[in-house]
């Protein structure tokens, strides 16, 4: 089997491994994990209060944010419940009396809790109706998640009936009888005896109202910040509250870890088989298959989970006070977790993905979860996979580079055989002769094919271990997240110009394709004087047409990676541009001991060569002296 045909075969290997690899790798997101996103992008429907008077704040705060309202002119006299014709039923405040009842409901002498309802606020929109020449009103729908008022204008669009306002206050009971049920019996230390006659609003959300006032005022308060998620002398931190730390129980059920909507089918029967509720007001199979389709699509490429121990992670909003998710930990022991990975995932995620994962989770904790420290980690991590890849695949580099310096030999061999491309003969003698090259310069044409063998299965395996690390969705550097992909940050227009993501995100790519291009012509230009030689002395269509074909292959596989990393998590940009930094520093260091190689054999031979000529010299005279004297 010739060469070109073991390529051939060589690179079919490599595609159909690397197919392989992509469908194989799998998530290292358990049951649990999946059910704590669930509820992270489709939690309660319900807002909870320690009094009327912070609820009523909230609806004024939320008109007040709206587009094309006169803040001034918002007050709770202006409000009221929007009726089915579009007028105010029941204002909120008639004459000296709050009509609390209309719009609350209370869990217990501690906590109150926001209805499902759409409240109208009467003349403080700045936009006018031309018709009558005043101001018009703003009507706001309180009490459903984001998540959930979307997917009922997405069931409307197929004729889908959504369940009653009603329904979804007596569903959030039940969550809430449920979580609070789990935190005493997982015997949670911040959360022990908990009951609903005693629950609180700090229980709930882990901060005061206070702490939450504060820091809506200054939001760039990173003190307040980090002692409402983690907690202080004040409070209990929301990292430790029930909502964070008990919401999976919505879409988990140990019996059925899979079925991530046992619960809500058990709870749904349970509501409209009881007084004042009827079949209709519930979750029809219909409402039920739409929201697990929906939510199933949102998890479905969620990666971020290999972590050591218990943390919270993930992106899911932009509110930094319910971010991210609790994500358990993948074993605090290495080998307790390395050994389940390869059980529980597979051979590959065994072998590279759960090592490499574990050790940028390492590394980033070891820096710093600031965004730097993971920008850090995995440059760290970087370094070590090349350099233990450079070990691996060493004999074929050198191989690579021998033959970028047997360029001249080969051309001449091609110029002593000009017709090997159609006569047998000289084809035969050319090849003998290449093979003869190559062994007494000990190159093994055929090894660099192991590089492209072993490339493909470690990138991919580096690709899904920064794509599961967990700590890569956590902290933002200069606007971008490691987890988020550079597409996606440069499309989104939020904000922009301000936001520094898009910025940071181009910075990247620029970096990376820059770096990559350079690696790729870096031998090249190395060996510029020589590969001038190589043209000079080349007419042979065959080399030129190896030549062509390597440039070829050499630039499609940098424009697949810049195109990869705009797709890929911004972790495999980085990654990709400290490989490139690695390869130029690489190509130096072996082009230098070549050339230094190089120049020493020249010199030993021209030493060589000048003794054999001083010695045929003195021959000569010594026979000419000789004959002078016999004669």
């Amino acid at each position: 089997m010739n060469k070109k045909s073991l390529k051939k075969v060589f690179g079919g290997m490599a595609v159909l491994g690397t197919v392989f690899i992509l469908t194989s790798c799998n998530s290292f997101c358990s049951n649990l994990d999946t059910s704590n996103y669930m509820f992270g992008y489709n939690g309660m429907n319900t807002t909870f209060f320690e009094s009327y008077e912070q609820g009523e704040q909230y609806i004024l705060d939320t008109f007040k944010a709206q587009a094309n309202v006169d803040a001034s002119k918002v007050t709770l006299d202006r409000i009221g419940l929007k009726a089915a014709t579009g007028d105010v039923d029941k204002p909120y405040v008639d004459g000296e009396t709050k009509h609390h009842e209309y719009f609350f409901y209370q869990i217990n002498e501690n906590l109150y809790a926001l209805k499902n309802v759409t409240i109208y606020a009467d003349g403080i929109s700045t936009a006018e109706n031309t018709e009558s020449g005043s101001s018009t009103g703003v009507s706001y729908t309180f009490g459903l998640n984001d998540f959930t008022k979307n997917l009922i204008n997405n069931a409307a669009s197929y004729n889908i009936i959504a369940p009653t306002s009603s329904y979804w206050e007596a569903l959030d009971l039940k969550v809430l009888g449920a979580m609070v049920n789990e935190a005493n019996e997982s015997s949670l230390e911040s959360l022990s005896g908990l009951s609903l006659e005693t629950l609180t609003y700090e229980q709930v959300y882990g901060y005061t109202p206070e702490q939450l006032e504060e820091y809506k005022k200054d939001t760039t308060n990173e003190e307040l910040l980090n002692e409402m998620l983690e907690g202080g002398e004040n409070n209990i931190g929301r990292n430790n509250a029930l909502l964070a730390r008990t919401g999976f129980v919505k879409y988990y059920n140990e019996e059925n870890p899979s079925d991530k909507f046992v619960n809500l089918r058990k709870w749904n029967e349970e509501i409209v088989t009881s007084d004042g509720f009827k079949f209709d007001d519930g979750l029809s199979t219909n409402f039920l298959n739409l929201m697990s389709t929906n939510l199933n699509t949102q998890v479905a490429n969620l990666r971020t989970c290999i972590t050591v121990n218990d943390g919270y992670y993930g992106h899911v909003n932009n509110d930094p006070l319910n971010d991210t998710v609790l994500i358990e930990g993948k074993g605090e022991d290495f080998y307790e977790g390395w050994g389940r990975a390869f059980s529980e995932h597979g051979f590959l995620e065994g072998l590279l993905v759960y090592p490499i994962g574990t050790m940028v989770e390492n590394f980033a904790h070891a820096f710093g979860m600031n965004g730097y420290g993971q920008i850090f980690a995995v440059l760290l991590a970087t370094l070590i996979i090349r350099v233990l890849f450079m070990l691996v695949t060493l004999p074929s580099t050198l191989s690579q580079q021998k033959m970028t310096f047997l360029q001249p030999e080969l051309a001449k061999l091609q110029q002593k055989y000009p017709n090997s491309n159609s006569n047998d003969y000289e084809k035969q003698k050319l090849a003998a002769a290449q093979m003869a090259l190559y062994k007494k310069y000990k190159v093994h044409p055929f090894a660099s094919l192991l590089i492209i063998f072993v490339q493909f299965p470690v990138f991919i395996c580096v690709w899904n271990a920064l794509q599961g690390s967990a700590s890569l969705s956590r902290d933002a550097v200069l606007g971008l997240r490691l987890s988020d992909t550079i597409w996606s940050v440069l499309t989104n227009f939020s904000g922009w110009p301000s936001n520094p993501g898009w910025r940071t995100a181009l910075v990247l790519v620029l970096l990376m394709s820059a770096a990559q291009i350079v690696s790729m012509l870096l031998p090249n230009w190395l060996n510029k004087k020589k590969m001038k030689s190589v043209t000079k002395l080349n007419n042979s269509a065959s080399l030129n047409q190896q030549n062509k074909t390597l440039k070829y292959t050499q630039w499609i596989m940098t424009a697949m990676i810049i195109i990869m990393g705009f797709t890929l998590p911004s972790a495999m940009g980085v990654y990709w541009f400290a490989g490139a930094i690695i390869s130029i520093i690489q190509s130096l260091i072996i082009h230098y001991i070549f050339i230094a190689r190089s120049n020493k054999r020249n010199g030993d031979y021209k030493d060589n060569n000048k003794e054999k000529i001083n010695d045929k010299v003195k021959r000569l005279f010594t026979k000419k002296k000789e004959g002078s004297v016999q004669q």
